[in-house]
């Protein structure tokens, strides 16, 4: 690779005397030194070739930003003007003006780099792709080679066309192509990046307790980052040249876990609007920034994902899902490799890193389908990459300080890494249960189908109770990967319960369904004294976005009971809700989701219960020991606020017997999930 060095094309006077580089082609005048320095930052005009006048710009494209952040945008401009709020998000310690650059991109390369503004590519230069294309293919690259590039099936197209240029017909299918030209933002879409706050960073503090807690707290559930490259920049104070899709999506996510100081320290008054700004600043720049790179893109919207903030964004995660898959496809993580040989350039590190993404968008798919009822977008009859390894999670912490890693990384990162391929390997069995019990153009499955898959279910065991050497994170995510477990049991057992199979003969269908009826409300059971552990323990703090959706299953399972069962199942069954609603409640102060899922099954038990229970607690904490009798904890009707409660949240209108029907049918884990289980 060639060391030589290039000046910038332009530069102001300052940065010329001091031979530095220079900012000011991207961020305009002031460039950050002389912003520092506090100097006049003076630009001389170049002499040079004369431009044609009619040379002309390219028009610049615009994304609206979401609605609440046009607002808290506004505002900040304006308090920025008048020189007013210095503890707002724009005047914090670390609010410094730079470029935005792709995460590994050199700075002002000539040869590297193309303007927005520049004239589109010459027919040569598209000709050019398809040389290298066949050149890289043949092991016979010209430059160096960085970017993934999946060139696709044999079916048509490139790569037959290059199978036929080999003797052996061993072509790779996967191969590093030539980065592309980065974009050099015009003076507009710079502008518009800065006031959107893209370029405002957060202070050193609160950088700090971001990146821990996104390590402790979603890294070994999601581990799609590569964790010594943003240590590294952290480590060197250089955020600021961070890939800024992946720093702004990091924050987003891992603003769930910080204390409330780190975020009043920057100017915000709660959680949330934290993390609106955070998921704001992350959509403006993916979509504005200019970014080719499609691994960074995919590692953006997996990160984004688990966003939600209202009614009207609760298709979000969903959204971002299907940008994560498609971009998987594009990069052919789906395919294994090493499939027709090992393939050298592919390096080891690379390989754990597209293990690790893919299965992430997996478990994704899977999870997502099942709360948001929509149809699977993998199939894995389509896809042979090989499953993921416990060690994928530390390959990237080779060459990392000890005192770095303890210091941002969980005690119990292995047996966390653990837990990560045991709930792949779960979420496996979820597919497999949508596709037997779910389809909608499905044949009625066999007793043998239905035996076969609950075997397979069966022989998924885990410990009973955690180890008692684990931390408390630990401890967690072992209950968590519990919840996991049983959600995927009822939503096994709850359509056998109601549907027999094919070849079952009439005579044991009912006896039947009583059976699969009772497995389901075992699996309820021990999901509410899972449930109760972790209050007991206090292990709420590291609840994730996932967290309020593993309970609905158990409390449909025992909405079922309140309207079916005698009074004494009614009465238990009522009483566990009562105490999911309370965990709902401490939930909601961080993810909008919980708020949703109180307000549907405070309303739905109002219509079941019209005299005895017409409402439910919706104040009161968590009981410190036994649960309480469910009567003495409910207010009296007039205190339950009725906006909180209305199905017209939904836009729905419907009767009270139509309500509960739609709650308790067979296949309500997606008609009636579709519109509150969403993660946030």
């Amino acid at each position: 690779m060639s060391t030589r060095r290039y000046r910038s094309a332009i530069a102001c006077q300052t940065c010329r005397v001091r031979k530095v580089r220079c900012s000011v082609s991207m961020t305009g005048v002031p460039c950050i030194s002389c912003e520092q320095d506090q100097t006049e930052c003076i630009l001389k005009p170049r002499q040079g070739k004369r431009h044609s006048s009619h040379s002309h710009r390219q028009s610049t494209t615009v994304f609206p930003a979401p609605r609440h952040y046009v607002e808290s945008s506004a505002m900040r401009d304006t308090a920025n003007q008048s020189n007013a709020n210095p503890s707002s998000p724009d005047s914090s310690p670390g609010g410094e003006v730079v470029p935005l650059q792709d995460s590994q991109a050199p700075l002002d390369t000539p040869e590297t780099k193309v303007s927005a503004a520049s004239s589109e590519p010459s027919a040569a230069d598209e000709e050019q792709l398809g040389v290298e294309m066949v050149e890289v293919a043949l092991g016979h690259p010209r430059r160096e080679c960085q970017v993934p590039y999946y060139i696709g099936e044999q079916t048509g197209g490139p790569t037959s066309t290059m199978h036929i240029c080999t003797t052996d017909h061993l072509i790779p299918k996967h191969l590093l192509m030539p980065a592309a030209k980065p974009t050099t933002l015009t003076e507009d879409e710079k502008t518009f990046l800065r006031r959107k706050g893209v370029y405002s960073f957060l202070s050193d503090t609160a950088s700090d307790s971001l990146i821990r807690a996104y390590f402790h707290n979603v890294h070994p559930i999601m581990p799609i980052l590569e964790a010594d490259k943003l240590l590294e920049y952290h480590r060197s104070k250089r955020l600021k040249e961070y890939n800024l899709i992946l720093l702004w999506g990091l924050y987003t996510i891992s603003s769930n876990y910080v204390p409330a100081e780190i975020y009043e320290n920057e100017g915000f008054t709660s959680r949330k609007a934290f993390k609106a700004e955070m998921f704001a600043r992350a959509v403006c720049v993916y979509n504005n920034g200019g970014e080719k790179n499609n691994l960074i893109l995919l590692q953006g919207a997996l990160l984004l994902g688990f966003w939600n903030s209202d009614i009207e964004d609760h298709m979000q995660p969903w959204q971002w899902s299907g940008r994560a898959i498609n971009l998987c496809h594009v990069l052919g993580l789906h395919r294994d490799i090493d499939a027709i040989g090992y393939n050298p350039s592919i390096t080891e590190r690379q390989r754990s890193l597209f293990r690790r993404l893919w299965w992430t968008c997996f478990w994704r798919d899977r999870w997502l389908s099942v709360s948001l009822g929509r149809p699977l977008r993998i199939n894995l009859d389509e896809s042979d990459t090989p499953d993921p390894l416990v060690s994928d999670i530390a390959v990237d912490l080779e060459g990392i300080p000890e005192s770095v890693t303890s210091a941002f990384f969980p005690r119990d990162l292995p047996r966390l890494a653990e837990y990560w391929i045991q709930l792949i390997q779960m979420t496996k069995l979820l597919g497999k249960t949508l596709m037997t019990c779910y389809q909608l153009r499905r044949p009625k499955p066999t007793i043998n189908q239905i035996d076969t898959l609950e075997a397979e279910l069966m022989r998924f065991n885990m410990p009973e109770h955690p180890d008692p050497i684990l931390s408390r994170l630990a401890t967690f995510y072992y209950y968590h990967l519990q919840l996991h477990y049983q959600a995927i049991l009822i939503t096994f057992y709850r359509p056998c319960s109601v549907e027999a199979p094919s070849d079952l003969p009439s005579y044991r269908q009912r006896e039947w369904q009583q059976e699969m009826q009772g497995k389901a409300m075992s699996a309820a059971s021990k999901t509410c004294n899972i449930v109760y552990a972790l209050a007991q323990g206090n292990f709420f703090s590291f609840a994730g976005p996932m967290t309020p959706t593993l309970l609905v299953p158990a409390m449909q399972v025992y909405l079922l009971n309140c309207k079916f069962g005698d009074a004494l199942s009614r009465r238990l069954g009522l009483n566990m809700l009562n105490m999911c609603m309370m965990i709902l409640e401490e939930l909601q102060k961080t993810y909008s989701v919980a708020s949703v899922c109180r307000g549907i099954f405070g309303k739905a038990i109002q219509q079941l219960f019209p005299d005895d229970a017409a409402s439910i607690s919706l104040t009161h904490s968590l009981p410190e020991q036994d649960i309480t009798p469910v009567a003495e904890l409910m207010p009296p009707p007039s205190s339950i606020p009725d906006t909180a409660l209305q199905l017209e949240l939904f836009g729905a209108n419907v009767t009270k017997a139509d309500f509960i029907d739609a709650l308790t049918a067979e296949a309500s884990i997606f008609s009636f999930v579709d519109m509150l289980n969403f993660s946030s």
